[in-house]
């Protein structure tokens, strides 16, 4: 059974944009607060909570969904992501979900946080660029686990991924539709007040179902590496702030947002119709998954 059953919420809402990364052979996304892309801020003690996986069989006329292979991808995350974090000189505690049940009270914690991520994430994928401005906080959900971890930063993984058949790669060719695909996304969340402090993603296409069953390690390597292509490294020599900045620097951070920024939430705003802003739908909450 995937962690995805057994941790909490899945936000399917946010999958919508790593299928459209998946449209590219291979595509990233980063967004960072200022403090930490400049280098002024860095972890010292992060943890993964355990990554949740859906992975589904794209066939030609139906899907049916992987659990074996979303277990696998899971397995393979942590693995994968400490591998590449150290290259970059960070050490990343792996959270398992043996401990996260052997323990009544930090199970509940890190089901909270997955369904307060999950809720809040979608939003701000509407608005990802307001990551810079420190919109986006998951409040005492991630400031108590942290505290409970002793960790600087909590690493918050969403995997998604979708084998395509040879009779839908064949449909796909003559009339359109998927080649397959796989997907992360990472949130970098503080510790200490919560901040949704960087987020980074990553997509392949042109994905078989067996591919993700056999080899799920190097699914995840390729587009791990894909997201964290741009995630700043840790100098060893660097003399880093202690702690991220409060909640109560919020308004000069709003203030500080780039003038190059503000005209371009301005021309998106003139271009897009009135009818389009009036038929855009209200925020839909993600689908639950009920933990066992």
């Amino acid at each position: 059974m995937s962690n995805s059953s057994r941790c909490g919420n899945f936000a399917r809402a946010v999958t919508g944009l790593l299928v459209l990364l998946a449209s590219l052979p291979a595509s990233a996304g980063e967004f960072m607060t200022p403090e930490f892309a400049r280098g002024e801020y860095r972890p010292m003690s992060m943890v993964l909570i355990p990554p949740l996986a859906e992975v589904m069989k794209d066939k030609a006329t139906t899907t049916e969904s992987m659990v074996a292979e979303a277990a696998g991808l899971e397995d393979a995350a942590g693995l994968v992501l400490r591998e590449q974090l150290r290259a970059k000189g960070y050490e990343l505690r792996i959270l398992s979900v043996d401990q996260v049940n052997a323990d009544p009270v930090l199970r509940q914690m890190v089901r909270s946080l997955n369904e307060r991520y999950d809720a809040d994430i979608v939003q701000a994928m509407k608005k990802p660029k307001d990551i810079r401005i420190r919109r986006y906080n998951f409040g005492d959900e991630a400031k108590v686990l942290a505290a409970r971890l002793d960790a600087d930063a909590l690493i918050v993984s969403r995997i998604t991924a979708s084998g395509a058949t040879g009779g839908q790669k064949t449909m796909a060719v003559l009339i359109g539709g998927s080649m397959g695909y796989a997907a992360v996304s990472m949130g970098l969340v503080a510790g200490d007040n919560g901040d949704l402090e960087a987020f980074f993603d990553g997509a392949v296409g042109n994905m078989s179902p067996e591919k993700l069953e056999r080899e799920p390690k190097e699914v995840m390597s390729k587009i791990t590496a894909t997201a964290l292509k741009k995630f700043p490294a840790h100098d060893a020599a660097a003399k880093y702030k202690k702690s991220w900045p409060q909640n109560s620097d919020r308004k000069v951070q709003d203030q500080a947002a780039s003038d190059d920024e503000v005209l371009m939430d301005l021309e998106a705003l003139f271009e897009e119709t009135p009818e389009a802003r009036v038929a855009e739908p209200e925020e839909v909450a993600p689908v639950e998954e009920q933990m066992d």
